[in-house]
Parts: C-alpha cells; sequence; structure tokens
C-alpha cells in the first residue's frame, strides 16, 4: 500500500475510532459494569420451587371434579394448557387458552370452578390479598394495580396481564404479584434483589418499563448500540496492534498517562471486549441466522398426537388430602395419550393414565412416562426426513443440552434424564419423559450459536461449568479488564469535549 494510502487509512481509523469511543465510552462502561452484578445476580423471576411451596395443598371431595374439556367446554374457553389447583377451599382449573368463538383473541390464564364449570370473577383486590397472604403466611400491606411494572417485563408473563402489586410485610421488602384472572401468584420480588437489579440486569439489558412494552423497539436499540461497538472494537485491535509496530523506537508510543494505560488495556482486553460485544449483539439475533429453540407447531402437534377424550376425572386417580398430598395436577398429552401428573411441595410427582384406556385397569403411579411411549412420539416427530432418527436416553448434560448452574431448581429448568433424537440433516431434539414436553430442538445454526453466543458472553464451556469457581474468577477478572479499557475511554473523551483554555497573548514588545 503506498505511504499517501497508508497516512489516509490511518487517520480515518482514528477519526472513526475517537469519535465512537467519546459517544460510546460511558454506555460500554456501564455495560461491564452491570453485567458482573447480573452475573451474580440474575433477574427477579418466582422459580418452581417456590411457587410449588406456596400453594396450598390439594382438597376434594369424591364428587368432584369435571374434566378439564367439560370445565372449558362450560366456561366456553379452548385450552391448550390446564392444571387442577386451589383457589381458597375450591379446586379450580387454570386454563391457558382464549374464548372458543374468538379464535383471534390472545390465549390468557383464567381459573375456572372445578366443581360447576363456570369461570372464577376477576379477583378484586380484598381477594387478591388473601391469595397473597396464603401463598407467604404474611399480612399485606398494601396493593397497587399495574399491566406492567420494572420487575413484570418480560413477555412471558402476558398472558396473566393485568397483575396487582401486593407489599407483604417484613424486613426483606417482599412484594408479590398475583394475576387476577389466574388467581395465583406469579411473581415475587425482595428490597436486596430489586436492588441489585437497577445496578445489573435493568441497565446492562437497557430493559425500561416503558421500552420493554414495544419488543420490537426495544430489539432495534439494543441492535443500534451494539454495531456501533463492535466497529469501536474492530478499530481499536487494529490500530492498537499498528501502533505497536508504527513507532520503531518504543511499543508504547504516548506520553499522556492516559493514553498510554488505554493502549495498554486495549492490548489485553481488546479481544475479550470484542468477543464480549459481538456474542451480545449475536444474542439479538440480528440478522435472522438463528433459528428457534422450540418445537416448530406441527412438530408439537405430532408430539402430542390426536387428544383422546379425557374420561377419568381427577378424583379418580388422586385423592390428595394433608400437608403432605399433592398440591398442582397438570394435564399432560404424548403420542395420543393423556396424562395427569401429581406434584407436590417438594417437587416430587406421580404420572397416570388419564384416558380410556385407563379405565377398568389399576394404575401404578409412574415418575416418567414409559420408554415406548417416547419412542413412538419422537419417532413420528418429522415424517418428511428419510431415515429414522438415532434415539438416546441421556443421564447427564452434553453440548447443547446443559445447566449453568446446579440448584434446587434445575430439575425443572434443566431436567435429567431426557430423551435426545438427532436426524441425519442435523436437527436434535430433546424430550423430558417426567413433564412430556419437547424442551430444546437444535440444527445447525443453533450450534453455532452454542458456541458464539453462549459460549462467548457466558463462557458457557465444559471445562469452566464443570470449575464453577474458575467460572466465576474469569468472569470477574475479564470484566475488571474490560472496566479498566472503558474508563480510559472516559478520561479520553472527556479531554476531547472539555472547553479547552485560550492562551492570554502577550502584547508586542514596544
Amino acid at each position: 500500500m503506498p505511504s499517501s494510502a497508508k497516512r489516509v487509512t490511518h487517520k480515518s481509523l482514528i477519526f472513526l475510532h475517537k469519535w465512537l469511543g467519546v459517544a460510546l465510552a460511558l454506555l460500554f462502561l456501564m455495560w461491564f459494569v452491570s453485567g458482573i452484578v447480573l452475573y451474580f445476580v440474575p433477574f427477579p423471576n418466582l422459580t418452581q420451587v417456590e411457587r410449588l411451596a406456596g400453594l396450598p395443598p390439594l382438597h376434594f371431595h369424591q364428587g368432584c371434579c369435571m374434566t378439564a374439556e367439560q370445565a372449558s367446554a362450560r366456561a366456553g374457553l379452548k385450552f391448550s394448557d390446564a392444571r387442577l389447583g386451589m383457589h381458597g377451599d375450591k379446586p379450580v382449573w387454570r386454563l391457558l387458552g382464549k374464548p372458543a368463538h374468538d379464535a383471534q383473541a390472545p390465549s390468557q390464564w383464567r381459573a375456572v370452578d372445578a366443581e360447576r364449570g363456570h369461570v372464577v370473577p376477576t379477583l378484586s383486590d380484598a381477594a387478591a390479598i388473601q391469595v397473597a397472604e396464603a401463598f407467604s403466611g404474611r399480612k399485606a400491606l398494601g396493593t397497587e394495580a399495574l399491566e406492567r411494572d420494572q420487575w413484570t417485563v418480560p413477555q412471558g408473563l402476558n398472558p396473566y396481564r393485568p397483575l396487582l402489586r401486593v407489599e407483604m410485610e417484613g424486613e426483606d421488602g417482599l412484594e408479590l404479584y398475583v394475576s387476577p384472572g389466574s388467581a395465583e401468584v406469579v411473581r415475587d420480588t425482595r428490597r436486596a434483589e430489586r436492588f441489585w437489579n437497577w445496578l445489573g440486569a435493568v441497565p446492562h439489558w437497557i430493559y425500561f418499563t416503558e421500552l420493554r412494552r414495544y419488543p420490537n423497539v426495544w430489539h432495534n436499540v439494543i441492535v443500534w448500540l451494539a454495531i456501533p461497538g463492535v466497529i469501536l472494537a474492530v478499530t481499536g485491535m487494529v490500530l492498537g496492534v499498528w501502533h505497536m509496530f508504527l513507532n520503531r523506537v518504543r511499543w508504547i508510543p504516548y506520553r499522556q498517562w492516559w493514553m498510554r494505560w488505554h493502549h495498554i488495556s486495549g492490548l489485553v482486553a481488546a479481544l475479550f471486549a470484542l468477543s464480549w460485544i459481538f456474542s451480545g449483539l449475536l444474542s439479538m439475533n440480528p440478522f435472522g441466522f438463528f433459528s428457534p429453540r422450540s418445537a416448530s407447531p406441527s412438530e408439537q402437534m405430532r408430539w402430542v398426537g390426536e387428544k383422546p377424550d379425557v374420561l377419568l376425572t381427577p378424583n379418580a386417580v388422586a385423592k390428595p388430602s394433608g400437608e403432605g398430598g399433592a398440591k398442582e395436577i397438570d394435564l399432560l398429552y404424548v403420542a395420543g395419550q393423556s396424562w395427569y401428573r401429581m406434584r407436590d411441595a417438594d417437587g416430587r410427582q406421580a404420572l397416570v393414565r388419564a384416558d380410556m384406556q385407563a379405565l377398568g385397569s389399576a394404575q401404578k403411579p409412574l415418575t416418567e412416562l414409559p420408554d415406548d411411549t417416547v419412542k413412538t412420539s419422537l419417532l413420528g416427530l418429522r415424517p418428511t426426513v428419510d431415515g429414522a432418527p438415532v434415539l438416546t436416553r441421556l443421564s447427564k448434560y452434553d453440548d447443547l443440552y446443559y445447566a449453568r448452574e446446579m440448584s434446587a431448581n434445575t430439575r425443572f429448568t434443566r431436567p435429567l434424564p431426557v430423551w435426545r433424537a438427532q436426524w441425519g440433516d442435523g436437527v436434535t431434539v430433546y424430550a423430558d419423559p417426567a413433564s412430556a414436553r419437547l424442551l430444546l430442538r437444535a440444527d445447525a445454526s443453533n450450534r453455532w450459536q452454542r458456541w458464539l453466543y453462549n459460549g462467548l458472553h457466558s463462557l458457557d464451556f465444559a471445562p469452566l461449568l464443570a470449575r464453577p469457581l474458575l467460572r466465576d474468577g474469569l468472569v470477574v477478572v475479564l470484566s475488571a479488564l474490560g472496566i479498566a479499557l472503558c474508563a480510559t475511554s472516559c478520561v479520553i473523551a472527556w479531554r476531547v469535549l472539555k472547553p479547552r483554555k485560550r492562551k492570554a497573548t502577550r502584547p508586542l514588545p514596544g
């Protein structure tokens, strides 16, 4: 390259890097600091362990209850998911569905009386307080009706809206969110959790209430902040290496301390900073490269099969009472069969057939679906693909299906064992025999996402996942390097923008 072209390229890179740094220095300093907090304090969420612990035990008499189909028919609802639980002293079906006459309506969770089949009226403030007090064992101090707030912005809560926030007594500042439609607690937060999330998840994800109200706008804001960040990191790496070899006398060609330390921290942390910014950009899937991780609607239908009429009422297979009994019964469909799943406070479960083939036979409760049932459904999942899938029962995690950390809630979020089906075209599906659900679907693009996003952004590599203390230490050290790089960027930006004082002009002699 001619020397004149080199000079022009060099000046252009300096100009671009300088002004992108001025614009983005504070933003990326915030991202690195908040990332450390987010790593150790996740966004508020009501875990399955907490939810089951707060539910009252099921109580119903011999004549109760309607099946979910009977209750939904009387209530005029068409449902996709059903759970039998208690509302006060009455059993209710909680149905995720929509009015049978309005196919365009959004699906909502509604509580339906399991004895009479009518929709439970939307909870008043007083009734919601009773639900919150029974769930927590504490007294309520006040309520506030809302559509969403800072801790209920995720779209997964849309079927429960509107919500009622109930402030509970206690030094930890517990607040419970009750869904008046489903008559249950759907989220909890505590004061310390909220404080750290204002320093962690909220700024890191740009997770502000009004912005998250519009998912597409929020998505575009993140993407168009991250793309210039990638350019900033790339130009910084190029200039950092270039300046090392441009000056033959000294490797660090700067005399000002802020420029020297910016150069040094950039050489040390630039590659890691680029990988974090780039992987964070990929988490938003801006180019549509990654496929959805859930099964397609057609695959879900084949997994479920032809839904049979549920002929057995819940009380015919479960007679719980007292503190040690079941707390909830789920209705599950798979391979043309229907099953009831009973779960207690500790997450222990029992599965029994609930359809016509179970009539007149003594059933032995199972902890998971029979192997033949799962295999049959997986084999028919993708009939248009040549060749049968390779089926494997996994008792350990693999590269695609894994848990970042082990906790009491992991058995709900990443259960084991699971069945893995692998097709010749690269598609892999994981099915949970305990919940009768497809947990994860992966193809070639998802494998790239596994390494380019999960691996680079969260250091989800198998050797580090097996050594959590080492992984934690690496995240803190690398984040500290990123903070040092961004802090020197802020100093440089401040000096660029700071008004310069004019030197006083001296009068000419005489």
